[in-house]
C-alpha cells in the first residue's frame, strides 16, 4: 500500500477502480488508488489451504474457497440460516450457503472448527448422479482416512449411517422430519454436537423461518433478497461484531467469478 503496509490474501476482484481480497480476516475492498503495487504469489502460499487433523472438517473459508473455484458451482451466496428444530443438528447455529439455485452448504458449530458440514439438494427426487458425485467427491477431498472415505460412498437411502473413526457420516431423504424437503448428506462429530447446542431463545434470534428465505421448493425467494440479506448483515455483526464477509460470487459469461453486490 502507498502508507508501506501489507494486505496478503486471495484476490477476488480486481477491476481498474477497485480490488477485493479476501484475507484471513474477511473481505477487504480496496481502491485501486491506496494500492502501491500487486505481487503474485504462487498458489501453494494461499492462506486457504488449511491443514485438518485427521477427524477434524476443514474451516469455512476452505469450503469456501475450494467451491469458488470448482467448474460445476456458478453461483455462490450466502444465506440466513433457516431453524432445525428437530434432527440431528438441531439448535446448532451454523453458517448457510446457497450454490446454484438449489444445492445447500451449512457449516456447524464454530465456523473455523466445525462440528458438522452438511450438502444438500432440495426436491422430492433422488438428486442425479452428478449431483452426488460432486457432493461426494468435494466432502472425499477433505477426508484424511480410507475408512471414512469408503463411510461416505456407502450411505443411501438403505443405508443411512456409516461410521470412519471419529467421523460420522448420515443421509437425510426430503420426507425425514429434519429433511424439510431436502437430500442431505452431513459428516459430524458426533462427541462434539450436545456442546455445539443453543438454548431454544438463543438459537431463534440467531436462525430465520424457513418461509422467510426460501420458496416451498426449496428455491431463494427472489422478494425477500433485500431484507434476508439486511438480517444477515445485522445477526453477523451481533455474532462476530463484525460485518459480513461474504455476500457470494457468480460467473459471468466468460466464467470468470465476479463478486455478487446490490441484487445481483
Amino acid at each position: 500500500m502507498h502508507d508501506g503496509t501489507e494486505l496478503r490474501g486471495l484476490i477476488i476482484q480486481n477491476t481498474p477502480d477497485l480490488v477485493v481480497l479476501e484475507t484471513d480476516r474477511g473481505e477487504a475492498r480496496i481502491p485501486k488508488e491506496y494500492i502501491r503495487r500487486i505481487d503474485d504469489a504462487p498458489n501453494g502460499e494461499a492462506i486457504f489451504a488449511d491443514i485438518t487433523d485427521r477427524d477434524a472438517l476443514p474451516s469455512w473459508r476452505s469450503i469456501v474457497h475450494d467451491l469458488r473455484t470448482h467448474d460445476g458451482i456458478w453461483r455462490f451466496e450466502q444465506i440466513p440460516p433457516t431453524a432445525i428444530d428437530n434432527g440431528l443438528l438441531r439448535n446448532i447455529p451454523y453458517l448457510s450457503f446457497r450454490a446454484n439455485k438449489q444445492w445447500e452448504i451449512n457449516v456447524y458449530g464454530d465456523p473455523q472448527k466445525p462440528v458438522a458440514i452438511e450438502f444438500g439438494i432440495y426436491g422430492s427426487g433422488r438428486p442425479r448422479q452428478k449431483t452426488r458425485q460432486l457432493f461426494r467427491e468435494f466432502l472425499a477431498g477433505h477426508l484424511h482416512d480410507k475408512n471414512q472415505i469408503r463411510a461416505l460412498y456407502s450411505l443411501s437411502l438403505k443405508q443411512r449411517d456409516a461410521r470412519g473413526g471419529k467421523l460420522a457420516f448420515r443421509l437425510i431423504a426430503p420426507d425425514d422430519p429434519d429433511g424439510y424437503g431436502g437430500t442431505w448428506i452431513v459428516v459430524y462429530q458426533p462427541e462434539l454436537l450436545a456442546a455445539a447446542r443453543l438454548s431454544d431463545k438463543a438459537y431463534a434470534a440467531i436462525t430465520r423461518p424457513f418461509e422467510k428465505v426460501n420458496n416451498p421448493d426449496g428455491s431463494l425467494r427472489a422478494d425477500k433478497w433485500e431484507e434476508n440479506g439486511n438480517w444477515l448483515d445485522q445477526a453477523m455483526q451481533a455474532l462476530t461484531g463484525k460485518n459480513r464477509e461474504l455476500r457470494g460470487f457468480y460467473r459471468d459469461q466468460n466464467g470468470v467469478f465476479q463478486v455478487l453486490t446490490g441484487g445481483t
